[in-house]
């Protein structure tokens, strides 16, 4: 245990009352330095971009699990997504549990993604979060993001995601939640690679630059990176498929706090 970069964490969270901020979950997202807003048919979309998931054809599901963030187990992480498609519009679950008793943070996101048009997919999430933490209470969030995704051609695609639109308040608090507005790219150069770029403004920090490489090494095995830069950080993983499921390991590195290792399993269902 790191005892000061803990307690550093908690005065964060009472400073910043952020409670819920939206980090990386999914362990292909997190491969990837969480360069995914331009990304599609996934289950960790409505994390990212609720728009993501309205092309999406299959009941997709998926499982990640951090054990030691930063190499804290305080911190531990399990992250569950599932994307359900109907006729309507597709619906995107993701529940996720962070920390222990001393700080804990849990989040509930319900995502809904309709194609508008052949090249334009619509997406709205809501988000239900609670923190705890140990002798200063419970402090509960509800926020909304909105997203759009724009297919530009066969091999590039636009995505924009509006985190927190309505500009929500902690309740009974009135302290502002975090906005923050993200502008991506993902580009198929060819059909065994992908590039994803994201650009992100939080109003109270400087642009977030992210990109992310992903290669089709054979039809079974994915191989991932991406990099970051506030703060500066190098991620790596891959992805193992059989069957319809898929097993997924990401490495991320920060510059102060250390390493982050994250595994997963995900699954389709042919209806």
């Amino acid at each position: 245990m790191r005892p000061a970069v803990l307690f550093l964490l908690i005065l964060m969270s009472l400073h910043s009352a952020e409670g819920v901020e939206k980090n990386g979950r999914g362990v292909r997202p997190l491969a990837l330095a969480c360069a995914f807003v331009a990304s599609t048919d996934d289950p960790w979309m409505p994390w990212y971009n609720p728009a993501g998931i309205a092309t999406a054809s299959l009941l997709k599901s998926s499982v990640c699990f951090v054990p030691e963030p930063f190499g804290m187990k305080e911190l531990r992480t399990v992250s569950v997504a599932v994307v359900l498609p109907t006729p309507i519009v597709n619906v995107g679950i993701v529940l996720d549990d962070y920390g222990s008793d001393l700080l804990r943070e849990s989040t509930a996101v319900v995502g809904l993604g309709r194609s508008i048009e052949k090249t334009l997919d619509l997406g709205l999430a809501v988000n239900i979060g609670i923190l705890s933490i140990q002798r200063y209470g419970t402090a509960t969030t509800v926020t909304v993001d909105l997203g759009v995704r724009l297919e530009l051609g066969e091999s590039i695609s636009l995505g924009y995601c509006w985190k927190n639109f309505g500009g929500a308040t902690i309740a009974g608090v009135g302290e502002s939640l975090p906005q923050t507005q993200t502008l991506g790219m993902r580009y198929a150069p060819h059909r065994l690679a992908r590039v994803t770029v994201d650009l992100e403004k939080d109003a109270r920090y400087p642009f977030v630059a992210r990109a992310g490489v992903e290669l089709h090494v054979l039809d079974q095995l994915d191989l991932r990176l991406g990099v970051s830069n506030f703060p500066a950080t190098l991620a790596l993983g891959f992805g193992a498929r059989m069957s319809g499921w898929e097993c997924s390991y990401a490495m991320s590195t920060h510059p102060q706090l250390g390493l982050t290792h994250a595994v997963g399993v995900s699954f389709d269902i042919r209806r």
